[in-house]
């Protein structure tokens, strides 16, 4: 067996057809073509993501910027073309679902807090009691009034 393909087997046309692909001594390959805009496609998309998956996990500002950047960055990669990149359009898309999905989550949280602000007085008790079992001083002698004091009063509750 000959495994330098050196046998009399082979005629030209397969001698010839063995050496395509390799570039004559002296050539360098042309770089690759560099299509303008697709990192910023990238970039938008990773971050629309990434602002996706942030708001999945209840953070309120980090998905807030990131939809935001991924936005800008969506649009910034279209460049004077009439059509986005696929990257972009995802990025663009995930931007303004993380976005959209964030102001709704933060909106309706205020709502409930806002129109049961007796449970945000409870909280405040224990955030009251926890502070003084953990610090030994009650948070009227750090900060000058309770919060549960400061709650009452911002909301006119007894």
């Amino acid at each position: 067996m000959d495994f330098n393909n050196n046998g009399s087997h082979m005629n030209n046309n397969q001698n010839i057809n063995n050496n395509m692909g390799n570039l004559p001594y002296g050539y360098q390959a042309p770089p690759p073509y560099a299509v303008p805009g697709q990192k910023l496609a990238n970039a938008a998309m990773v971050l629309g993501i990434i602002s996706i998956l942030s708001t999945i996990l209840m953070t309120i500002y980090i998905p807030m910027i990131l939809g935001t950047i991924a936005i800008i960055l969506a649009i910034l990669s279209r460049g004077l073309k009439s059509h986005m990149a696929g990257q972009a359009m995802t990025g663009l898309v995930c931007g303004i679902g993380g976005l959209l999905m964030n102001l709704g989550i933060l909106v309706s949280s205020l709502m409930f807090i806002f129109s049961h602000p007796e449970l945000l007085q409870d909280a405040a008790r224990t955030y009251d009691t926890q502070f003084e079992i953990i610090y030994g001083e009650s948070t009227e002698d750090v900060l000058g009034q309770s919060l549960e004091d400061w709650v009452n009063e911002t909301f006119g509750l007894d």
